[in-house]
């Protein structure tokens, strides 16, 4: 088994409306309850940071998944959505939905396969295995030509 630890500090004073910071070996960012939800939405939030890890982490799986499978030129944008529901008195986050726009050589082969590879890539990234069973993940590809 290969264990590996993730470090980040994180700092906060004051109430809400403040403003704190999260810092790891190369995040440093300021971190804030978001304006939509009543605070001052400086810097990032707990929120963000959660879907840009799935969105960071499924990416990077799907663009090694690809490469494994044989194919060239690999390029993909991504957009990802966190929908989080406010329910039994809480914030959750229910789902996380990935929009990857792949452009890769032979497109065309890509078609056929693509079901299966997005399916291997959600179950290599550590981010969905995580957060899997709590949080539904969607992924809703869209093959470029070139």
């Amino acid at each position: 088994m290969v264990k590996h630890d993730f470090k980040v500090t994180t700092k906060w004073q004051g109430g809400r409306e403040e403003v704190g910071e999260v810092n790891g070996d190369v995040i440093n960012e300021q971190i804030s309850i978001p304006s939509e939800l009543g605070g001052n939405g400086h810097g990032t939030n707990p929120d963000e940071l959660l879907v840009s890890a799935a969105s960071s982490c499924y990416i990077i799986s799907l663009a090694a998944v690809l490469e494994r499978a044989g194919f060239n030129n690999i390029s993909i944008d991504q957009q990802s959505v966190g929908t989080a529901v406010f329910e039994n008195s809480k914030f959750k986050m229910e789902a996380i939905t990935h929009f990857p726009n792949i452009k890769v050589d032979n497109a065309e082969q890509l078609e056929t396969k693509l079901p299966k590879l997005l399916k291997i890539a959600d179950n290599n990234c550590m981010i969905s295995n995580s957060i899997r069973g709590n949080v539904q993940i969607n992924i809703q590809p869209n093959i470029l030509k070139q």
